[in-house]
């Protein structure tokens, strides 16, 4: 491992006493991801055509808890309800996996400690080509990406569960295929376990997990929506959660009572680790950040004379622009993430509590930033580089769901002359990646 990942490993496990029980002897979920880790290496490695008889569960690039839980758990239920071989694969290097410090927490609870053995990621696979699966199952996106799509050219989508955006793909081969609105893709998942299924309590935990980062701890009037209250009256009882609950507790546990579910101690205090963990982003440098939580885009642009296809990415960071990315790191760190990625538009969106200033739950004011970086020389192509900024920087301006303003408080001074760059204060704070990755596409694939 390398050293720094070492240094941000040894702050990331420093994960305190858990209000949760952990599970003190190996779980019946870590014995099902390390065996089915150990047997998909050893039929790939034994005969590559032996990965054609797996299916691979993939949560989107981003690595987070939502990601996660969803891909664990759907290749679980396969596995052990309907009794087929699917695999989930992190797509997160070995070495990345301490970026998450709330991901390791909620691992720990769900009895998963020796991620190395037990989680296959993309640094399992590394120097395997082409992938030595076919089938795929996809959670947390709905769009294959792009490195499996070019490079296997019988690929096959059997099962999409997700939350964003629909791109309407795979409609006839995936079975099943539920896109639809949800605080998390977790709940999707955990709606479709048969009523009579034997959820591990640990499982029950992690999905339960993903669910209250993603809604805010379920709290009402927020993220959470119907399908959120009825996956987590599902999961508490199962959950270890329900080892500190009374039996009249468990049984007022209801969707139809969503104030009950988000005022629960064991969920509030659950929750409130969970956020802690996710926020602590200080010992992480800006390189570290803007990899952490990031997600990639292929464009095509269609008012562009010559037409090119562009990769864009959006990173989101948990902290406020100028508490990491002042003298200049932003922008060195920007044009070194889009070198190394070949992209041609970075955006960067943060999120973060304003401490100067609180709201009605006494907390900080919930604040969003947004840093654009549009790059020439890129992909290969060269673009009409004040054009494309020109463009962004209007359909940004004009969209009334982010309600964007200039951010005349901080001043990048290290701009190259092949870079554009704009920053902007986010009116909306309600809008997440997932209102802006639409946005985007839209802006840079519109005629």
């Amino acid at each position: 491992m390398k050293p720094s990942a070492l240094r941000r490993l040894s702050t990331a496990l420093n994960l305190g006493k858990a209000s949760v029980p952990v599970p003190s002897d190996t779980s019946s979920l870590a014995t099902f991801l390390s065996t089915s880790r150990e047997k998909y290496l050893n039929d790939i490695r034994a005969s590559p055509s032996k990965g054609d008889e797996w299916t691979v569960v993939m949560g989107n690039e981003a690595g987070d808890l939502d990601s996660l839980a969803s891909s664990i758990a759907y290749a679980w239920m396969q596995s052990e309800v309907q009794k087929t071989q699917f695999i989930p694969l992190i797509q997160t290097g070995r070495d990345d996996f301490d970026l998450r410090a709330e991901n390791l927490y909620a691992l720990k609870l769900a009895g998963i400690n020796d991620l190395q053995q037990q989680l296959l990621s993309t640094s399992d696979l590394e120097g395997i080509n082409p992938f030595p699966s076919n089938t795929f199952a996809l959670v947390d996106h709905n769009r294959l990406g792009r490195s499996f799509s070019e490079h296997i050219p019988n690929a096959k989508v059997v099962a999409v569960v997700d939350h964003h955006e629909d791109e309407h793909l795979y409609e006839e081969s995936a079975d099943p295929r539920k896109v639809a609105p949800a605080g998390s893709c977790a709940s999707h998942v955990a709606t479709l376990f048969p009523n009579d299924a034997s959820v591990p309590k640990e499982l029950a935990t992690l999905l339960l997990s993903a669910i209250l980062i993603d809604t805010g701890g379920l709290v009402v009037d927020g993220k959470a929506i119907q399908v959120d209250h009825e996956a987590a009256s599902f999961l508490i009882p199962r959950s270890t959660l329900s080892d500190s609950m009374s039996s009249s507790t468990l049984c007022s546990v209801s969707p139809n009572n969503p104030k009950l579910l988000a005022d629960l101690p064991s969920v509030k205090q659950l929750s409130k680790e969970l956020f802690d963990k996710k926020t602590d982003v200080s010992h992480l440098g800006a390189w570290d950040l803007l990899r952490r939580d990031y997600k990639e885009y292929t464009y095509t642009l269609h008012w562009h004379p010559s037409t090119p296809t562009i990769k864009a990415g959006l990173a989101t960071v948990p902290a406020q622009l100028r508490s990491w990315g002042s003298d200049g790191k932003l922008e060195a760190e920007a044009q070194r993430w889009m070198e190394h990625e070949q992209l041609s538009v970075l955006g960067v969106l943060t999120t973060f509590r304003d401490s100067g200033k609180f709201g009605k739950s006494g907390k900080g004011k919930h604040r969003r930033e947004m840093a654009w970086f549009v790059r020439d020389g890129s992909d290969s192509q060269t673009l009409q580089l004040d054009d494309t900024a020109a463009r962004l920087w209007k359909g940004l301006e004009a969209n009334e769901e982010v309600q964007v303003k200039k951010h005349n408080k901080m001043n990048l001074s290290q701009v190259p002359p092949t870079m554009r760059v704009m920053l902007y204060k986010q009116g909306n704070a309600k809008a997440t990646r997932k209102a802006t990755a639409p946005l985007l596409k839209n802006i840079l694939e519109s005629a």
